[in-house]
């Protein structure tokens, strides 16, 4: 496997660990209250592409605290100049709780498990804590907002510095279950990473990611959503991705 194309597999599995490993912006579901999902993704970047199939899902044991387990799928990787099939493979996955205060305010943590193969894994275990409030513009139009903090552990003789991010979404539900929606969030690296000489780097990195798209509630237990991504990371590492997920609600 070539060097561009490596560095393309490690901005997929960053992007797609550090976006929305908590589920959403949104409050808990109510007490005893649960979804599964299956999430399909494109991602592309000249001539390498990625598909990946996720399993996702999220339960409210206790009135206003939620578990939840996300990212867990495979991989398939297509690179031109390259058949060896490295890039094909199980992903990290990531596995957290949230406790709402009230509808409107969160706290959640992330823990990423480097459970993947290696060369699609972050291979770095990580836990990311934050807090989320959600503004209530009107019944249809409400914006979700994040701010974080990942705290890597150290791997491979690596200590990779402290990464913040903030985010937003807004949405508009419509009377007949359609809801177009559309989000950012920037990403920066607080803190020089570490390697085993003790030099640092990456202080100042950042990660920069647009999505939009729509919703669809086919009935109360079932929803569709198709949305597009585009990131954009340092050293002029990018990447634009297609997700269609169904969710069902039990």
């Amino acid at each position: 496997m070539n060097i561009n194309a490596k560095k393309i597999i490690s901005v997929i599995a960053l992007a797609t660990v550090s976006s929305f490993a908590e589920w959403d912006y949104y409050t808990v579901l109510d007490g005893h209250q649960g979804q599964a999902r299956i999430k399909a993704n494109y991602w592309y970047n000249g001539d390498f592409h990625s598909t990946s199939f996720d399993l996702n899902a999220r339960y409210t044991v206790v009135k206003g605290l939620e578990l939840s387990l996300t990212g867990l799928g495979y991989q398939l990787f297509a690179d031109p100049n390259d058949k060896t099939k490295e890039g094909d493979g199980f992903k990290d996955f990531s596995v957290g709780a949230k406790y709402a205060f009230n509808p409107n305010f969160s706290v959640f943590l992330d823990a990423n498990i480097p459970a993947g193969k290696k060369e699609i894994s972050s291979q770095e275990f990580s836990l990311k804590g934050g807090v989320q409030w959600f503004l209530p513009i009107s019944e249809q139009f409400g914006i979700g907002n994040e701010f974080g903090l990942t705290v890597p552990f150290k791997h491979d003789g690596v200590q990779r510095g402290l990464v913040a991010d903030y985010g937003f979404e807004f949405y508009y539900a419509f009377s007949s279950g359609v809801t177009p929606f559309t989000g950012f969030v920037f990403t920066s690296q607080l803190t020089d990473s570490k390697n085993e000489d003790k030099s640092e780097s990456g202080t100042g990195a950042s990660n920069i990611s647009f999505w939009a798209g729509i919703s669809y509630n086919v009935n109360k237990n079932v929803n569709l959503t198709l949305y597009t991504d585009i990131e954009y990371a340092a050293h002029g590492a990018y990447q634009s991705g297609y997700i269609f997920q169904t969710t069902f609600s039990f």
